[in-house]
């Protein structure tokens, strides 16, 4: 018999964006989500495309800003896309590149202004920039916090900007971190009790906040077997200058039609637009050819950086 084990090094591995229509409200009372998602047909095997984020979207078009890693640089940049109401790509663009490692562009909105806080871990701080609809280009703000946080996601509350992000200690654990200002450029205060919680499974972002009903709820990776596997919905049950505390609520992974059909396996980020909600999720191809490709593309790499 084949080991399992084996056979998953044939399947060339990638992130796609997916996009389904519903009222997220239904999926968070319910705590089920079961609406279809139509997927993007990935655009190069050089690439994938991951944290996904809505700007705006009418009948007609749709802007999103992601993530795009592109395997032969070995890091990300923050790209936006503008698709039409077939989801057929229309237009893209890179709106940052640092050469080095960008991901999870957070989106704020603010009177009338769109902000991004993009994930830039790597840079050791979290920065803010704001993005102009007409230029189609990002300009840096500020830098709000000089920690190495994944995923930081933005909230106004009861008059104070708060802002969460998680550190992944010793590359073993994520441990997440809570921050609050009276500006959305800072400057940020930490929580007393930071880090707040640790772990696996609920720590760090899958998403922005979403309230339904009154209540406040917080996307959240899964992380506990593999890697993105799936989303934990947190409750979140007190948040002010001194406590955070919150409770798992939900999880949204991917059903068996989706991979059958799809070949999705896992899925790591959700976030909300509207009546859009917008997601990623790890396809698979059985395909020797790419991975055979990739092995000589990491190789490559590796000899790249080596020599550096």
């Amino acid at each position: 018999m084949v080991n399992s084990n084996y056979l998953k090094k044939l399947f060339f591995k990638q992130w796609v964006i997916g996009i389904a229509t519903g009222d997220i409200r239904e999926i968070i009372r319910k705590r089920k989500f079961t609406w279809n998602i139509e997927w993007i047909k990935p655009w190069s095997a050089a690439f994938f495309q991951a944290d996904p984020f809505i700007i705006d979207h009418d009948k007609e078009f749709m802007t999103v800003i992601f993530e795009e890693f592109s395997l032969d640089m070995n890091y990300g940049n923050i790209s936006y896309m503008v698709l039409d109401r077939n989801l057929k790509v229309l237009e893209k663009k890179i709106l940052l590149d640092t050469g080095s490692h960008l991901s999870f562009p957070f989106v704020y909105n603010e009177e009338g202004k769109v902000f991004i806080v993009p994930e830039s871990a790597r840079s050791g701080k979290v920065s803010c920039y704001e993005f102009d609809k007409v230029q189609k280009k990002l300009t840096h703000c500020a830098d709000l916090v000089d920690l190495p946080l994944y995923d930081p996601a933005v909230l106004k509350l009861n008059g104070k900007y708060w802002l969460t992000g998680s550190i992944y200690q010793d590359r073993s654990v994520y441990h997440l971190y809570v921050f609050y200002s009276d500006s959305l450029l800072g400057p940020y205060k930490p929580l007393p009790g930071n880090p707040v919680m640790k772990g696996l499974d609920g720590v760090r972002s899958a998403g922005g906040f979403i309230e339904v009903d009154g209540s406040l709820y917080r996307p959240a990776q899964n992380c506990s077997n593999t890697y993105g596997e799936s989303i934990t919905i947190n409750k979140v049950l007190k948040l002010d200058e001194n406590n955070f505390e919150e409770e798992s609520y939900m999880l949204i992974e991917i059903d068996e039609s989706n991979r059958r059909e799809h070949n999705i396996h896992t899925i790591h980020t959700i976030n909300v637009f509207g009546d859009r909600i917008i997601v990623d999720g790890l396809r698979w191809e059985f395909s020797m050819t790419k991975q055979i490709n990739n092995f000589f593309r990491n190789r490559r790499l590796s000899k790249v950086l080596a020599d550096k």
